[in-house]
């Protein structure tokens, strides 16, 4: 078997959970409850009962970990120096943006083409890199807000354009 074939090695988004652990001083069942999660949460993830968490607890480990979920998510050819972090950053965007869609046009009972939903995550990156994160003050405004009033105005346009 070649490394890749090998079952039981973990993920690399594991081994930065581990290693952020051991840092920290947490083990599996601490930082499940520290991170609001059921008690043995982090251990199926360890040990491969969990592979792909959703967004939102991801999100809760990166927060209890002191980081973000797209670098705890990420490789170590995705994180080097600052344009790694311009990366990481981009990619936490992108990841919250595409999360807030999904959830958002569930509850709106929208289903979007991949198109649609391409051009919408694209626009809503836009925006939101215009809204300045960190720059001179300005705060990045808030992802739902946007994604309803989008989804709103898609489904206006389609109404119009039958």
């Amino acid at each position: 078997m070649t490394k890749k074939e090998t079952p039981l090695q973990p993920q690399q988004w594991v081994k930065n959970l581990l290693r952020l652990m051991d840092e920290q001083g947490f083990n599996p069942r601490s930082l499940s409850l520290r991170a609001g999660l059921n008690a043995t949460a982090v251990r199926d993830m360890i040990e491969g009962r969990s592979r792909f968490p959703r967004y939102d607890t991801v999100e809760s480990l990166a927060q209890t970990l002191g980081t973000s979920p797209a670098l705890l998510m990420s490789t170590p050819e995705t994180v080097g120096g600052a344009q790694g972090e311009v990366f990481g950053r981009d990619v936490e965007l992108l990841t919250e943006i595409i999360a807030r869609l999904q959830e958002t046009a569930a509850e709106m009972g929208r289903e979007l083409s991949p198109r649609e939903f391409a051009a919408m995550s694209a626009t809503l990156y836009r925006r939101m890199q215009e809204g300045g994160e960190g720059g001179r003050g300005k705060t990045r405004p808030s992802i739902k807000p946007q994604i309803h009033d989008l989804l709103e105005y898609e489904g206006l346009r389609h109404k119009r354009g039958r």
